[in-house]
């Protein structure tokens, strides 16, 4: 949405509010669900059932040919193809992306124009601001984009969401001013049979207002960020009161679900928690099966688990394009981290992840030089979370940001405990109560926040 048109809708009544709403969904409905996309879901399901050598198959033969098409037509590939003697027969085979050097975010920003194909038109640009703020404008082509709803479609419908049942979401979005807490905190896109609830307004005052829309509505499915939706959940536990409707399914994205949220979620909703992974660069799609593994889908990019200098037992999680030709990537750092589901298997292609971890720079350092990751484990087993931030300025140091559940108290002893195991005696600790935890401006909850992001 554009500025003029946010300005537009803040200044207009609800009723206005809910006609734009639903006009700009039915702008995004035909740009997501037109054309070729009914092809590309088809496919999208087809290869749900790919076996190993298919899906080997597949992604040899799409990789051959966006090496070829980089080595013509993209301006850093033709230079970088070059400068080490490659050939798009040098492609064949999905490991073979490994004879390419790893291209990290501060190169891509820096260049970004010289991996856009001259004079190419891209679909539609995302724009991302990323884990530090600095803005990243990305160009995608329309199979790309289509290929990407599927995706979702697909693993709603998988879980048994049929297309175009009513969905409740909880996600960034801005349906008013946060400082306008009279109802109606929610807005309704009739082009998806969506209601848009604000995250921004719930509170114990505002909870019965939520819970009444949410009982009238009857959403077969709930869908937005784990920490946004967990305090929905939490709101219900807190009332006492239980869900006046059976939702199918909890889908979640954008954050890592804390098996505490998790096991939350589903206890109140009574319904399991899917959750799946996707990126602003339309590089990696890969959504939770009844196993609860993420499985990568073959067809948006060949998915690679590079070491992680910090960690021995997280990967950092590497992928590279095999249908963006508006702006490919090709050996992509995306910054996140993930745990092999199979360590035996092997890490590039669809390797399946047993759980994805959080950002690559989700780290705080201690006062010797040691960079400690994966910190969630401090609040394994400290009742009465219900959430909780580490914040450093300066090494050896931390800041614990708690808000309480109001359920059980937390126990602090057992959580210092935890963290001397995790960060050594040396860590200077203190711990600060707060009502709330602020969020980003995209409204998504960071774990972990040091210095330079702060």
């Amino acid at each position: 949405m554009s500025l003029t048109a946010e300005a537009l809708y803040h200044r207009s009544p609800i009723w206005m509010q809910n006609l734009l709403v639903s006009s700009f969904g039915y702008y995004l409905f035909r740009r997501r669900y037109s054309g070729n996309y009914h092809d590309i879901l088809q496919q999208v399901r087809l290869s749900r059932e790919w076996n190993v050598q298919e899906v080997y198959t597949h992604q040899s033969e799409q990789l051959h040919a966006m090496a070829a098409y980089c080595r013509h037509h993209i301006p850093w590939y033709q230079k970088l193809f070059a400068d080490h003697g490659l050939h798009e027969n040098d492609f064949t085979r999905p490991e073979d992306v490994r004879k390419l050097p790893v291209l990290d975010k501060q190169t891509l920003r820096k260049h970004h124009q010289d991996f856009r194909a001259p004079g190419a038109k891209p679909f539609m640009v995302q724009h991302t601001s990323g884990s530090t703020g600095t803005p990243l404008s990305l160009a995608v082509d329309a199979r790309t984009y289509r290929l990407a709803m599927a995706l979702l479609v697909d693993h709603e419908e998988y879980h048994g969401v049929p297309f175009g049942a009513r969905r409740a979401t909880f996600a960034g979005r801005m349906i008013q001013p946060s400082e306008r807490m009279t109802p109606p905190f929610w807005r309704m896109n009739r082009a998806e049979n969506q209601q848009f609830f604000s995250s921004y307004h719930l509170n114990d005052q505002t909870f019965p207002w939520y819970r009444d829309e949410l009982e009238r509505f009857r959403p077969l499915e709930i869908i937005g960020y784990p920490s946004a939706i967990f305090d929905l959940a939490m709101h219900f536990r807190r009332s006492g009161s239980r869900p006046a409707f059976s939702p199918k399914i909890i889908v979640t994205n954008s954050e890592t679900v804390l098996p505490h949220q998790r096991e939350t979620m589903e206890s109140v909703f009574g319904c399991p928690v899917m959750d799946y992974y996707g990126t602003a660069e339309y590089v990696l799609f890969a959504g939770q099966g009844s196993d609860h593994h993420y499985h990568p889908s073959p067809l948006p990019g060949i998915t690679e688990l590079a070491p992680n200098d910090l960690d021995s037992e997280t990967r950092v999680l590497t992928a590279t394009t095999l249908t963006n030709r508006t702006m490919p990537l090709l050996r992509y750092e995306i910054g996140d981290t993930a745990i092999p589901a199979y360590p035996s298997e092997p890490a590039i292609g669809t390797p399946v992840l047993a759980s994805i971890s959080g950002r690559k720079d989700d780290y705080v350092e201690t006062s010797d030089g040691r960079r400690i990751g994966r910190l969630d484990h401090i609040f394994k087993g400290v009742e009465g979370i219900k959430e909780a931030q580490v914040v450093q300025d300066r090494p050896g140091s931390i800041t614990l940001r708690l808000v309480e559940d109001g359920l059980t108290e937390i126990n602090q002893e057992r959580l210092m405990e935890n963290c001397r195991q995790r960060l050594g005696e040396g860590t200077a600790i203190t711990v600060e109560r707060l009502s709330q935890i602020p969020r980003a401006a995209n409204g998504k909850f960071r774990s972990v926040v040091r210095c330079e992001q702060c």
